[in-house]
């Protein structure tokens, strides 16, 4: 069951993708590219923005050679959240478990069988292990296991999370890296945003939706690698709710809640700022956010 705990901990950094492809339909940016600078607003030295894409390792960084010198030169590194390896377990008890429920009395016998087949198509594994997991928990694995079948390409990528990459080799040179969340604040959204009822339901509809699912995470992969972050905000406004979910909670409340700490970050040091690459477009994203704000953000290609 630790084992179990752990790995399903771990899913929750790369599975955020699914909510970092969200938002309102974007304005238009004629660049495509993954890495943006930010200067101006009294900046005295630029500060970056790196779109990630959470299930790709750090060997896709030699596809964006453009990201190592401004990196290597920042004074301090941001990430969405840093993994505490030490209480992981404990949270992940605490926020993914349910004491008074199970998978199997929160869903009819027909939609549990449902859910089933398709977990057991996708990885091998079946519904009742995870019995006491809360439905989003198994959102997020079917997303995750759907991914890496519908794009192999992925596996040409491996290595340590994009994310944790840029936090570990900070740390080891000595450069502060500020996390947006704590492990609790990003759990908490994941896990008890809805009702496990309403969980229950929002998984059933995802089962029904399973080639829509399919279609988009390999439609969504292919923009990435074409660093079209506008075209990534456009297929998620394209897409029906039962495929995306309502994520504004997970992006928009976010990026306004992260403007807030990110211009004082800037103003102290030159930052590399690494978040998924959904939090990037639109009218709540951060360029534009950003841009409201009085800074420059422009496209840095190669």
């Amino acid at each position: 069951m630790k084992m179990m705990l752990r790995n399903s901990g771990l899913l929750l950094l790369v599975a955020i993708i699914f909510s970092s492809c969200a938002n309102n339909v974007p304005k238009k940016i004629s660049e495509k590219s993954l890495l943006w600078k930010i200067s101006g607003n009294g900046l005295k030295q630029s500060s970056y923005l790196f779109g990630t894409y959470h299930l790709l390792g750090d060997k896709f960084l030699s596809k964006v050679p453009e990201v190592q010198q401004p990196f290597a030169e920042a004074k301090g590194v941001v990430v969405e959240l840093v993994l505490d390896s030490a209480k992981m377990i404990s949270v992940m008890m605490s926020k993914a478990i349910m004491t008074n429920n199970t998978l199997s009395s929160l869903l009819s016998p027909a939609d549990f069988h449902r859910v089933d087949s398709v977990l057991r198509s996708l990885s091998g594994y079946e519904l009742k292990t995870f019995d006491m997991f809360k439905p989003a928990q198994v959102s997020i694995m079917l997303m995750l296991f759907q991914a890496q079948k519908e794009n192999p390409d992925l596996q040409k990528y491996a290595g340590t999370a994009l994310d944790v990459h840029f936090a570990n080799v900070a740390r080891k040179n000595g450069v502060p890296v500020t996390p947006l969340e704590t492990m609790e604040e990003q759990f908490d959204m994941l896990f008890n945003h809805f009702t496990v009822e309403e969980q229950a339901k929002q998984l059933v509809e995802m089962v029904k939706q399973n080639n829509a699912t399919a279609k988009f995470s390999t439609e969504m992969t292919k923009l990435y690698f074409e660093k079209d972050v506008t075209g990534l905000g456009e297929l998620m406004a394209a897409y029906p709710a039962e495929v995306t979910g309502n994520m504004d909670y997970m992006l928009k409340d976010r990026n306004i809640a992260w403007m807030k700490t990110l211009p004082e970050l800037m103003k102290s040091r030159s930052q590399f700022i690494a978040v998924g690459a959904g939090h990037l477009p639109g009218e709540n994203g951060l360029i534009a956010l950003l841009q409201k704000q009085g800074y420059t953000v422009t496209p840095v290609t190669k």
